[in-house]
Protein backbone atom coordinates (compact mmCIF):
# COMPACT_ATOMS: atom_id res chain seq x y z
CA UNK A 1 0.00 0.00 0.00
CA UNK A 2 1.09 3.19 -1.09
CA UNK A 3 1.13 6.75 0.24
CA UNK A 4 -0.66 9.44 -1.21
CA UNK A 5 2.13 12.33 -2.65
CA UNK A 6 1.77 15.62 -0.96
CA UNK A 7 0.25 18.19 -3.58
CA UNK A 8 2.53 20.73 -2.50
CA UNK A 9 6.26 20.36 -1.89
CA UNK A 10 7.27 21.31 1.68
CA UNK A 11 10.81 22.06 2.10
CA UNK A 12 12.86 22.64 5.33
CA UNK A 13 12.98 25.98 6.91
CA UNK A 14 16.65 27.05 6.39
CA UNK A 15 18.71 28.17 9.55
CA UNK A 16 21.57 30.88 10.09
CA UNK A 17 23.16 32.05 13.13
CA UNK A 18 24.16 35.71 13.62
CA UNK A 19 26.34 37.12 16.23
CA UNK A 20 24.67 40.28 17.46
CA UNK A 21 26.76 43.01 19.63
CA UNK A 22 26.10 46.54 20.07
CA UNK A 23 29.35 49.15 19.27
CA UNK A 24 29.60 51.82 22.13
CA UNK A 25 32.15 54.81 23.02
CA UNK A 26 34.87 53.84 25.26
CA UNK A 27 34.74 58.34 26.00
CA UNK A 28 31.21 59.51 25.80
CA UNK A 29 29.31 55.63 26.27
CA UNK A 30 27.30 56.57 23.74
CA UNK A 31 25.71 53.75 21.28
CA UNK A 32 27.19 53.98 17.57
CA UNK A 33 24.91 51.12 16.53
CA UNK A 34 25.26 47.28 16.01
CA UNK A 35 27.73 45.23 14.85
CA UNK A 36 26.07 42.00 12.77
CA UNK A 37 27.91 38.88 11.22
CA UNK A 38 27.97 35.04 10.96
CA UNK A 39 31.01 34.76 12.15
CA UNK A 40 32.40 35.68 15.96
CA UNK A 41 33.48 39.09 16.46
CA UNK A 42 35.98 38.76 19.22
CA UNK A 43 39.66 38.89 18.62
CA UNK A 44 40.01 35.24 17.23
CA UNK A 45 38.45 35.94 14.07
CA UNK A 46 40.47 37.44 11.13
CA UNK A 47 40.08 41.28 11.00
CA UNK A 48 39.34 41.46 7.31
CA UNK A 49 36.53 39.55 7.21
CA UNK A 50 33.08 41.74 6.45
CA UNK A 51 30.35 42.65 9.01
CA UNK A 52 27.35 44.63 8.68
CA UNK A 53 27.12 47.57 10.68
CA UNK A 54 23.55 49.08 11.58
CA UNK A 55 24.45 52.71 12.43
CA UNK A 56 21.17 54.44 15.28
CA UNK A 57 19.21 56.34 12.52
CA UNK A 58 19.34 55.25 9.43
CA UNK A 59 17.60 52.10 8.17
CA UNK A 60 20.16 50.02 5.71
CA UNK A 61 23.37 48.62 6.88
CA UNK A 62 26.95 49.35 6.06
CA UNK A 63 29.27 46.76 5.29
CA UNK A 64 32.83 47.65 7.10
CA UNK A 65 35.74 45.29 6.31
CA UNK A 66 37.73 45.92 10.29
CA UNK A 67 35.12 47.25 12.79
CA UNK A 68 38.08 48.23 15.11
CA UNK A 69 39.29 51.22 13.08
CA UNK A 70 35.57 52.58 13.50
CA UNK A 71 35.41 55.76 15.58
CA UNK A 72 32.64 57.27 17.91
CA UNK A 73 30.71 60.23 15.40
CA UNK A 74 29.93 61.94 18.67
CA UNK A 75 33.43 62.22 20.18
CA UNK A 76 35.80 60.79 17.90
CA UNK A 77 36.91 57.99 20.40
CA UNK A 78 37.08 54.05 20.45
CA UNK A 79 34.80 51.66 20.36
CA UNK A 80 34.02 48.41 22.11
CA UNK A 81 31.73 45.28 21.60
CA UNK A 82 28.87 45.29 24.25
CA UNK A 83 26.02 43.01 25.30
CA UNK A 84 26.90 40.25 22.25
CA UNK A 85 23.99 37.72 21.31
CA UNK A 86 23.59 34.90 19.01
CA UNK A 87 20.12 35.19 17.15
CA UNK A 88 19.35 32.23 14.83
CA UNK A 89 16.91 33.52 12.03
CA UNK A 90 15.10 31.14 10.23
CA UNK A 91 14.51 31.87 6.43
CA UNK A 92 11.38 29.70 5.02
CA UNK A 93 10.36 29.71 1.16
CA UNK A 94 6.40 29.26 1.77
CA UNK A 95 3.97 31.16 -0.20
CA UNK A 96 1.24 31.98 2.30
CA UNK A 97 -0.75 33.42 -0.65
CA UNK A 98 -1.44 29.83 -1.89
CA UNK A 99 -2.83 28.28 1.58
CA UNK A 100 -4.78 31.12 2.78
CA UNK A 101 -7.92 30.64 4.81
CA UNK A 102 -11.27 31.54 3.21
CA UNK A 103 -13.20 33.17 5.82
CA UNK A 104 -17.17 33.59 5.85
CA UNK A 105 -19.86 32.98 3.48
CA UNK A 106 -19.31 32.47 -0.52
CA UNK A 107 -21.09 34.56 -2.69
CA UNK A 108 -24.36 33.81 -4.01
CA UNK A 109 -23.19 33.94 -7.58
CA UNK A 110 -20.91 31.37 -6.37
CA UNK A 111 -23.30 28.76 -4.28
CA UNK A 112 -25.51 28.73 -7.69
CA UNK A 113 -22.26 27.89 -10.29
CA UNK A 114 -21.65 24.95 -7.48
CA UNK A 115 -25.16 23.59 -7.70
CA UNK A 116 -25.38 23.73 -11.58
CA UNK A 117 -22.11 21.96 -11.73
CA UNK A 118 -23.14 19.25 -9.14
CA UNK A 119 -26.76 18.93 -11.22
CA UNK A 120 -24.88 18.94 -14.35
CA UNK A 121 -22.73 16.06 -13.15
CA UNK A 122 -25.18 14.17 -11.75
CA UNK A 123 -27.28 14.29 -14.61
CA UNK A 124 -23.91 12.87 -16.74
CA UNK A 125 -23.66 10.14 -14.06
CA UNK A 126 -27.40 8.89 -14.60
Amino acid sequence: MTSPEPTTSVTRPQRRTFYVADLKCYMCGSVAGSLESEHALNQSTAPGLPVLLRQTGRDEPIQVGNWRRLRCDRCGGPLFLDEADVVTRRYENYNWMDERPRRGRPPKRLIEERRRERELLESQAA
